[in-house]
């Protein structure tokens, strides 16, 4: 961690924020509260580029987004589901296909996405065997006590990059903002890093600032530095 703040020469060139979703926007009970709502359409309303990022597959997405004004990218089921301007783009779609199929032979229980595989509670062991078979096509992202089967070029920074290359944004003006392990993918880019109070130690030790809370609340502070610095 730099520092406890962003400053607001950071703040100034931030043209997108790019948030997590599950106890980023959210607090950590899950709840999208009204004045982090608030927060969002306000940075909306001030021309900054609304991202969310999640691993959540895509009808949850589309349905969640419509909470807020305006939100300009969707990045989901982890970077390989992609929404910008109404069009849908799927990353390595037909790799997502065949770990499915590998996973099935292979009696892994899980949830199929459009391109991932979402692993069911008490069969990580049983993924992890599988896709140290599958030749290095395919990855687990953990997240808590679960997971994701990923292709192996596949995850958020990935996702996010297509997101903003379609908005005209560049990585240095994007603000990320994510909590769990399953985000730490995006604190390994080039982007502008915030940790949250309740992120994990790894992401707080690659993260550029401290948002000073947790979750959603932490999201708003943020949002409301970057504004008070344009």
């Amino acid at each position: 961690m730099n520092a406890e703040f962003i400053d607001d020469g950071v703040a100034g060139r931030v043209r997108a924020i790019a948030t997590d979703y599950d106890r980023t926007l959210t607090d950590l009970e899950l709840n999208l509260r009204l004045d982090t709502v608030e927060a969002v359409d306000r940075a909306a309303a001030a021309g900054i580029r609304i991202i969310i990022v999640s691993g959540r597959g895509l009808p949850f997405m589309l349905n969640m987004s419509a909470r807020f004004s305006r939100v300009d990218a969707l990045v989901a089921e982890n970077g390989a589901v992609i929404v910008n301007g109404g069009h849908v783009e799927k990353l390595s779609e037909m790799k997502g296909k065949r770990i499915a199929e590998m996973l099935k032979e292979r009696h892994v229980h899980f949830a199929r996405g459009q391109v991932i595989s979402y692993i069911q509670k008490g069969y990580m062991r049983e993924a992890e065997e599988a896709v140290s078979t599958m030749g290095g096509i395919a990855k687990i992202v953990r997240n808590l006590d679960s997971g994701m089967v990923l292709p192996d070029d596949v995850d958020k920074d990935v996702g996010l990059l297509h997101a903003l290359r379609g908005l005209g944004i560049r990585p240095d003006e994007t603000l990320v903002v994510g909590d769990g392990e399953n985000d730490l993918s995006l604190y390994r880019g080039p982007f502008i890093k915030a940790a949250l109070t309740n992120s994990v130690d790894e992401i707080k030790r690659l993260a550029d600032f401290n948002a000073g809370e947790a979750g959603g609340r932490g999201v708003s502070s943020l949002i409301d530095r970057i504004l008070a610095a344009r």
